[in-house]
């Protein structure tokens, strides 16, 4: 099959001016057909006779100028050949097209809980033509009009405004108004029997000269409408609008503001103009948690931000992908720290999604920010932390760099420039250049152009008397330019005390510090107790703490009052874990200290993460001691905390429980499992609560099917049924295992469950090496016959990562299965060689780790 290339994409679009598609879908058969008909009008001028269309589907027939033309299909790819040059033409394609149970192209969902079908498209980064033929490149931006016929029952939403108009056999057809010039990948159409939240309207201007009248409607799945909390979606939407309007200087152009909360995706969100679609898991049956509310609001903001970066104006190919996913993860948690509730947020990026950053960027596979993306298979790997989080977090510095007023002055210049238009890098920083008056060509190539992370550390000497008489600061690694802060901190009663805070700039290896006064007294040393590297978080940089800082640190982090520093704290002493510069029980024991008096939400889930990510820093016997001790300290802390806060440490206990030999607590786990009180663990309400725990017990082979299947028939939900799925694979019995292999290899399953089925393979407790070598020999065969999609899912999902010094010999196993893997299949997908390096990488390191601390 034909594979999208940047040089064939270029080619493309320097010979064609693609003016309109008009789409017209047939959806009318979707609860009983495998595919859909479809016809795209293509009006276009081309320099060139010889022409290529990109369609996933059955063509049934092409024609120009209404007459029918000969071509060729592989499969992928159509073409065309002696097709007029140099004046308009129309070029009608009318195919059939499959539904989709991936998540990539249309894809059609079942409800089992009420029976009533779900539609829906996802594209990026080149699935379009999955749905309707199309020119599926980023750079081809035409203006689109979508037709849809669908039961007179169902909600149609695009991205347009519609007009719809009764038809014959309880069919209506949906007219929507052509739009602006877009991508393929960001157009869209949902279909189906959705819930509706009419949010009223937003009305506003960016001043220049235009304005906007916008209907806000908020849709999901009836079963999960009451799960709907549309006061707070709302609000963080009004006030991104807002905020968005007061710094771009460009009206939203897009006409409607839909949100759409969608079953079975594999993204969080997509930013379709007009028609935003979200992870429904972003909505709960239970009282959803500020943490998750959060998360949400900053999902809702980085798409909102896409329509202007990346919608209004696109990154011309998918090596600068940064222009549009650095720049909405930046103005994301921006907005939601300055203008929501959520005013943490940009601790929890620091704790949280920086450590995505320093992992990928830390990887054999790292790329620059600004990638060299060949083709659409390595474009759709760079959808990683690099991409999202470091870009984020650079043009967080370029930010302190250049300065707020010069940043978003040349924000206004870019898209007052190139609205509508497809972009590169210098475009960008041509704008900045003029608002800021600085000239970045340096800058681009330290940031934009290399990679790996720099490290910072703050030295010190002092005399005698104990007076601190120098300070340095260090840059090991590439020496990049740095505006960022420094704090200095001493001990005042119980409390920790910043004495000052200073800004500096550093471009080399190492630059000197003033000394603050405190300090260069006579004991001055002696009161010095924490240095914090890149306070405020302003750069990218792996901070390192002295180690009397770290001993500070380790004892009295929740003591400080500043929620952003107290989340950079926990961000160096973690990537110290990872660097085996701290011991992961020291780390664990302080986390468990502090996690209960943590006031922000954020750090708190951060902090539950990393002590299940540091226990497989620690061998089997040392991580038993240290489970238990977890074990103990997380069952109390349930009892007396928020029921937000006893959710989340649930699933750390069951995680930590099921992966161990415990048996203390089984009583009470079955206990929670059949919604009854246990004797040691408090009972948790909600359906979630009662499935986290079900899949641990049925992982220990603890419950059986037959238990499983009555829980699932007590509420027969579409959430549950996954639930269910992975909680049967993970039963440890060998027909069951057998039976789920054959499901996974057979490609039936939705992605869904595929993604559940091998994460319960994952967690069992099953002995043996089986499963680590048919995951290997399979691999390869998975990957060729499955969509990409599927095939990230097998690797993220089913790749085996257990190991323990303890038992060399099958952790050996593993890391040899794997190298010879990588050996033997040189010729693999670049793609898939990436993923496998990186889970190598992965596992090298934890053993590493393990052995470090017997």
């Amino acid at each position: 099959m034909y594979v999208l290339t940047r040089e064939d994409a270029r080619q493309r679009s320097a010979s064609i001016k693609v003016r309109h598609i008009d789409v017209s879908l047939d959806l009318s058969g979707a609860t009983r057909e495998s595919h859909f008909p479809v016809c795209s009008h293509m009006t276009l001028v081309t320099a060139t006779p010889d022409l290529f269309i990109d369609c996933a589907g059955i063509v049934q027939q092409v024609s120009v100028n209404g007459i029918a033309v000969p071509y060729t299909h592989d499969g992928e790819r159509i073409d065309l050949h002696e097709l007029p040059t140099d004046r308009e033409i129309t070029i009608c394609v009318d195919a059939q097209c499959r539904y989709s149970t991936t998540g990539e192209g249309l894809h059609r969902y079942r409800d089992p809980e009420d029976g009533r079908y779900y539609l829906y498209t996802q594209f990026e980064p080149e699935d379009a033509h999955r749905a309707w033929p199309c020119f599926d490149q980023p750079d081809i931006k035409p203006q689109w009009t979508f037709h849809v016929i669908a039961p007179s029952s169902w909600v149609v939403t695009s991205n347009g405004v519609a007009t719809t108009a009764d038809l014959e056999e309880s069919n209506t057809r949906w007219d929507f108004s052509t739009t602006q010039p877009l991508s393929s990948y960001i157009t869209a159409v949902v279909a189906g029997q959705w819930a509706i939240v009419d949010g009223g309207t937003w009305e506003g201007s960016a001043g220049d000269g235009a304005s906007a009248c916008l209907d806000l409607r908020l849709m999901c799945r009836q079963a999960l409408a009451e799960a709907m909390d549309s006061d707070d979606i709302l609000a963080v939407t009004r006030a991104g609008l807002d905020h968005y309007h007061a710094r771009y200087g460009y009206t939203y152009p897009w006409g409607s503001y839909d949100q759409i909360f969608v079953p079975e995706y594999n993204l969080g969100a997509m930013e379709n103009p007009g028609c935003v679609t979200f992870t429904e898991s972003y909505l709960s049956r239970d009282t959803p948690s500020f943490a998750l509310r959060q998360k949400r609001a900053n999902t809702i903001l980085h798409e909102m931000c896409h329509m202007w970066f990346g919608d209004l104006v696109t990154p011309a190919w998918w090596d600068n992908l940064w222009l549009k996913e650095s720049f909405a993860e930046n103005q994301g948690t921006t907005t939601a720290a300055e203008a929501t509730v959520y005013r943490g947020e940009w601790a929890s990026f620091a704790i949280g999604r920086k450590a995505w950053a320093y992992a990928q960027d830390q990887y054999p596979t790292t790329h620059p920010i600004v990638a060299d993306i060949p083709d659409i298979p390595a474009a759709t790997n760079n959808f990683d932390g690099i991409t999202y989080a470091k870009g984020a977090s650079v043009l967080k510095q370029l930010v302190a760099w250049v300065g707020e007023d010069a940043f978003y002055q040349g924000v206004r210049l870019y898209f007052q420039r190139h609205a509508n238009g497809a972009t590169s890098l210098d475009d960008l920083l041509t704008a900045l250049e003029e608002a800021s008056g600085y000239d970045l060509a340096s800058w681009k190539d330290a940031w934009l152009l290399t990679t790996g992370p720099s490290k910072l550390s703050v030295t010190t000497t002092s005399d005698e008397d104990g007076k601190v008489t120098s300070l340095t600061l260090v840059q090991e690694g590439l020496a990049r330019p740095h505006c960022l802060n420094i704090s200095y901190w001493t001990s005042r009663g119980d409390a920790l005390q910043c004495v000052s805070k200073d800004r500096v700039r550093i471009e080399g290896r190492d630059l000197s510090l003033s000394v603050p006064e405190d300090f260069s007294v006579p004991g001055g040393a002696d009161m010095l107790h924490l240095i914090v590297v890149n306070d405020d978080d302003l750069t990218y940089a792996i901070g390192t703490l002295d180690e009397r800082s770290t001993q500070t640190a380790l004892s009295r982090v929740s003591r400080i009052e500043q929620t952003i520093t107290r989340a950079v704290i926990w961000s160096h002493l973690f990537a110290a874990v990872r660097e085996g510069e701290l011991d992961p029980r020291l780390y664990i024991d302080a986390a468990l200290t502090h996690m209960t008096a943590e006031k922000e939400d954020a750090i708190f889930e951060r902090l539950l993460a990393t002590i299940a990510q540091s226990r497989t820093f620690l061998p089997g016997h040392v991580r038993g001691e240290y489970d238990s001790k977890i074990l103990q300290e997380v069952a109390q802390a349930m009892r007396a905390t928020s029921l937000d806060r006893s959710r989340s440490l649930l699933h750390l206990f069951v995680d930590v429980w099921s992966a161990g030999t415990d048996t203390s607590y089984s009583d009470s786990l079955v206990a929670l499992a059949r919604g009854e009180e246990g004797e040691l663990l408090p009972l948790i309400a909600g359906e979630e609560s009662a499935w986290v725990v079900r899949c641990a017990l049925a992982a220990r082979g603890l419950v059986d099917e037959k238990q499983l299947d009555a829980w699932l028939d007590e509420s027969p939900t579409g959430e549950n049924k996954t639930r269910w799925v992975r909680a049967r694979s993970s039963i440890p019995n060998a027909s069951i295992r057998e039976a789920v292999w054959k499901e996974v290899l057979s490609l039936e399953l939705s992605n869904h469950h595929l993604s559940a089925s091998l994460q319960g393979l994952n967690a069992s407790s099953w002995e043996g090496k089986e499963y680590t070598d048919h995951f290997f020999a399979e691999l390869s065969s998975f990957w060729e016959r499955a969509s990409m999609g599927l095939g990230l899912r097998y690797i993220n999902a089913g790749f085996p990562m257990s190991l323990d010094s303890d038992r060399p010999d099958e952790a050996e196993h593993l890391l040899a299965l794997t190298r010879q893997w990588l050996t033997d299949n040189e010729s693999a997908a670049a793609a898939l060689a990436r993923l496998v390096t990186e889970k190598l990488d992965d596992c090298e390191r934890a053993f590493a780790r393990q052995k470090q601390w017997q």
